[in-house]
């Protein structure tokens, strides 16, 4: 179960929309929170052989926004284990923020991280690209990535329909079990959809006027696909959980994806950074454009390999 939760935060107002998600989910749960922040220090204004120069006013005025930043996060805590009930643990280091906060998620054994897809502007990058894709490239454990532009984001996040995108892989598998983890935390149902694109070798003309039925093989693969998808929703059934499957093909399969979210309307995505191909990485392709465009929150997963 969801009973771990990290938050990283930078400061800024849509970092902290994950606040409230990350504490519900917790208190369901039973768990506890995890809050995360890093320092990064002002940069030295030369070199020599035997080091870096930092002016003392540098200096201080580094260390004034450390001690800021600590603060900030110790206030937080506190006001979250007040409200909310729960154990809330500050964490703050120096150094770069994606790297610390998938050290700190290895070191609570985080069962899930919760983060904007964008953070603070200034020194703190925009998140999208920096931060929240390094943690998604690098970590090992779910993240839930709220999107800058979510039409409910001044809303409670309580999703009622879980979409849960499979390549027929084991790496896209990996997400199943964080995906019905949180649906059973909400008790929402979870619709499974493989999208399967036809591989068309050597001359495509011929092939297509080819005089045989299912030239391309789509058929054999809608069907093997289908019975996959049926014992998984057996498997979520069994659990409690409302559970569907859709099996289509497209030749373009991101922009079929992104059509079915808009006509479907789920309250949240979950999908795998890694599915087929040699070390194929999704981020950068189908991952990387349902964070980027859906609009919706996203589960993702970094599978183990």
């Amino acid at each position: 179960m969801l009973r771990t939760i990290l938050v990283p935060l930078d400061g800024s107002p849509l970092a902290e929309r994950a606040l409230a998600i990350g504490c519900d989910l917790a208190r369901r749960a039973g768990g506890a929170v995890h809050l995360v922040r890093s320092h990064v220090p002002i940069g030295v204004i030369g070199a020599t052989g035997e080091g870096a120069i930092l002016s003392p006013d540098l200096l201080a005025a580094d260390e004034v926004l450390r001690n800021k930043a600590e603060e900030y996060l110790k206030a937080q805590a506190a006001r979250l284990a007040r409200e909310w009930g729960l154990s809330v643990t500050p964490h703050i280091a120096d150094g770069g923020p994606s790297g610390y906060i998938t050290e700190v998620a290895e070191l609570v054994n985080a069962d899930l991280i919760v983060m904007t897809t964008h953070g603070a502007g200034g020194f703190t990058p925009g998140w999208l690209g920096s931060v929240t894709d390094a943690v998604i490239r690098h970590s090992h454990r779910p993240v839930l990535a709220l999107p800058e532009h979510d039409a409910h984001a001044g809303e409670p996040f309580t999703p009622r329909t879980l979409l849960v995108t499979l390549d027929g892989s084991q790496h896209a598998d990996a997400i199943i079990p964080a995906a019905r983890d949180l649906a059973i935390t909400f008790g929402a149902s979870v619709s499974f959809v493989r999208v399967i694109a036809p591989f068309i070798p050597g001359d495509v003309v011929s092939t297509m006027m080819a005089d045989r039925p299912d030239p391309f093989g789509i058929d054999s693969q809608v069907a093997a696909a289908k019975l996959e998808l049926d014992a998984l929703v057996a498997t979520m059934q069994a659990s409690g959980i409302e559970a569907t499957s859709t099996v289509e093909v497209s030749s373009a399969p991101t922009r079929h994806l992104l059509e079915h979210i808009k006509q479907t309307e789920p309250d949240c995505l979950a999908i795998a950074t890694q599915g087929r191909g040699l070390s194929r990485l999704f981020l950068g392709s189908v991952a990387d454009k349902l964070i980027r465009s859906a609009g919706h929150p996203v589960l993702v997963l970094r599978p183990r390999t």
